[in-house]
């Protein structure tokens, strides 16, 4: 009996010591139930907050959108809707972690005492709590590897800067000034402060986040209309190129736990042609 108690007292110690996790979403839209003419709005809101980091026009995504609905049978915000389905799949397997919208988080929980942003159909490895814990210390932030999965799985290199879903930020540093949110919330600003000399951040040697740059996505959308005009048969290229290009795919062991999210991606793609 007195084996038994011990062992459980045991389990809820390492329990206890593992780090709590908020994982922040930013802008995530229900793609699904909110109306056309108001998802065609929120990207233009999008573009605008996003325009001085990417160069994007207010349009941008409300054109691309016209186009990729004329082209293929599942249309754009359909296919964004499969993105983060699977993003929601990912996440629902992170153990020790909460998901909040940043719309409607607070923030210096000592409950939860990191906090990670994320877009909607960003990956997280479902262990990274437990392994984050050894790395803990007093740090205000905390960077860590990110997996790009393109039409091909590349590991970016480690003390790289902050990516969209590499970094968490102590509750702590959040709640010392009101407004710090701002100041990490989008991944661009976060690679701003963690590089001040004040900010004290700690490195992770492990791939613990992945990025999902499919050819819906806004970025990989840049990069490919960056010398093409927009178009069906541009579209259609882009589109047929991730296919065919992530189906030879190599997946370093590192990565090893985005293969399944990785193949559910190229699959819907797979289907608009």
């Amino acid at each position: 009996m007195l084996s038994s108690a011990r062992a459980i007292w045991q389990r809820l110690r390492v329990s206890a010591s593992r780090p709590r996790l908020r994982i922040v979403v930013r802008q995530s839209p229900d793609w699904r139930n909110t109306p056309h003419a108001e998802l065609l709005e929120g990207s233009r809101a999008f573009c605008r907050t996003v325009a001085a980091a990417t160069g994007f026009a207010e349009n941008f995504i409300s054109d691309v959108v016209g186009v990729w609905d004329a082209t293929f049978a599942l249309p754009f915000f359909q296919v964004r809707a499969a993105m983060k389905d699977i993003a929601q799949q990912n996440l629902r397997a992170v153990r020790s972690a909460t998901l909040v919208p940043l719309a409607s988080a607070h923030f210096g929980s000592a409950a939860q005492p990191l906090h990670l942003f994320i877009d909607d159909d960003d990956w997280l490895r479902p262990d990274i709590c437990s392994a984050l814990q050894p790395h803990l210390n007093d740090a205000d932030g905390y960077i860590f590897g990110n997996i790009l999965c393109v039409s091909h799985i590349e590991l970016r290199r480690l003390e790289d800067g902050c990516y969209t879903n590499n970094y968490a930020v102590a509750a702590a540093y959040l709640a010392k000034f009101e407004g710090r949110c701002e100041q990490v919330a989008q991944h661009w600003d976060a690679n701003g402060a963690f590089h001040q000399p004040e900010f004290r951040r700690t490195y992770v040697p492990l791939y613990l986040s992945a990025t999902n740059k499919h050819p819906a996505s806004a970025m990989k959308l840049k990069d490919g209309l960056q010398h093409d005009e927009l178009s069906s048969r541009t579209l259609r290229r882009l589109v047929e190129k991730f296919v065919d290009e992530s189906a030879h795919a190599q997946t370093p062991a590192q990565a090893a736990w985005v293969l399944p999210h990785v193949r559910q991606v190229r699959d819907v793609f797979a289907g608009l042609l």
